[in-house]
């Protein structure tokens, strides 16, 4: 028994031995490349005209000191948005005050000089008549009295000014906009020559988008606002893009003659501030149709050369390229002409992978099927 044991145990390795050495299962191939397809389809192709645009605001005016005096307070911090009547600034007003006090008090003794030399006119107005006075001393009274009038209209005029400079303590806002850095804090001394613009204030919205067609395009423009209004997209660049519907209301009356450009301007809101007056912004707008057209994924596209190609399958599950002329794209849609029909399969994944007569696998119908990456530019004859 014991004899038995250890030879099946030097029979145990030897086994093993001959299980390694036992070839492995062939591994099944693909009898093709996988891929996705589309089919080419057909629709109207609106035609867009793209332009770089820079955002302006409607009004931009500096806020500035009237008076001099000290700056006592600052009332809407920088960089907030103002209601118009806001306070953004006060100037220390006690000089001023005083200024229209002593207006009022002037105005007061003019005036009283007034009544009394019209008084001293009147008295004597009959008795010029009765000869009792002389013509000479009449007319003195008349002179003393238009001139006491005309000293009224002096005061009244010193009293308005004081008011004036008075109310000119106040710096407000005039409209709804943002406000700048301030240039002068409180307790500055401001409104002297060199110390007049305290802050800049913008309108924010609505706000303006500018972009220049080239001239030859206005005929279409003026045609489009003839119509009615045309509306426009604006959008800015980066990864957070801000986008905005506007219409255009405005044309230049004349073209530059630098560029043979004409600048048009759209108005759009602004309610988020998104949009902020210097930035540069895409400006898109719909100038007409292009028709009926095949389309298919842009991606499904590669170069060769200086041509643009797709791969067709064709029924016997195999692929051709096919060469194409690109009408426009947009939005991952590439529009074209062609030896192509509607309802041709197209391929749009795995492109990279193919020559010209390559067996392909469709996996669009096989939703548990892994998509293919995307093609890169470019593929193999």
């Amino acid at each position: 028994m014991i004899n038995r044991m250890r030879w099946m145990s030097a029979l145990l390795p030897l086994a093993a031995l001959l299980a390694c050495d036992k070839p492995a299962a062939p591994v099944a191939r693909p009898d093709g490349v996988p891929v996705t397809t589309v089919t080419v389809a057909s629709r109207s192709v609106p035609l867009r005209a793209r332009y770089p645009g820079i955002v302006t605001s409607p009004r931009s005016i500096n806020l500035v000191a009237r008076v001099r005096g000290f700056l006592l307070k600052q009332g809407v911090p920088d960089g907030a948005v103002t209601r118009p009547g806001d306070v953004a600034y006060r100037i220390d007003p006690r000089q001023y005050q005083a200024a229209v006090l002593a207006a009022e008090g002037q105005l007061a003794a003019a005036t009283a000089q007034r009544n009394y030399a019209k008084t001293e006119r009147d008295r004597n107005e009959p008795l010029v008549k009765q000869d009792a006075i002389s013509q000479q001393t009449f007319d003195d009274l008349v002179t003393k009295y238009e001139s006491a009038q005309a000293q009224v209209e002096v005061a009244q005029a010193d009293l308005i000014e004081a008011r004036l400079n008075l109310e000119y303590c106040t710096v407000v806002a005039p409209f709804a906009g943002a406000l700048g850095p301030s240039q002068f804090f409180e307790g500055a001394v401001v409104g002297e020559a060199n110390s007049m613009t305290l802050n800049t204030l913008v309108q924010l919205d609505p706000i303006w988008v500018e972009f220049s067609p080239s001239s030859k395009q206005w005929p279409r423009y003026q045609e489009l606002l003839a119509k009615g209004p045309v509306t426009v997209q604006i959008q800015t660049d980066g990864p957070m893009p801000a986008k905005a519907t506007g219409r255009i209301v405005f044309t230049d009356n004349q073209v530059s003659t630098a560029t043979s450009t004409l600048m048009l301007r759209a108005e759009f809101a602004n309610p988020s501030a998104a949009f902020r007056p210097g930035a540069y912004a895409s400006v898109t707008v719909d100038i007409g149709d292009l028709g009926q057209a095949m389309v298919v994924p842009e991606r499904a596209a590669f170069a060769r050369l200086s041509d643009i190609f797709l791969w067709r399958v064709k029924a016997d599950g195999t692929v051709e390229s096919v060469s194409i002329a690109p009408i426009k794209v947009e939005d991952g849609e590439l529009a074209f002409t062609g030896k192509l029909e509607v309802g041709d399969r197209i391929v749009v994944d795995g492109i990279q992978r193919l020559k010209a007569g390559s067996k392909v696998i469709d996996k669009s119908a096989d939703p548990a099927a892994p998509a293919p990456q995307s093609s890169a530019p470019g593929a193999a004859k």
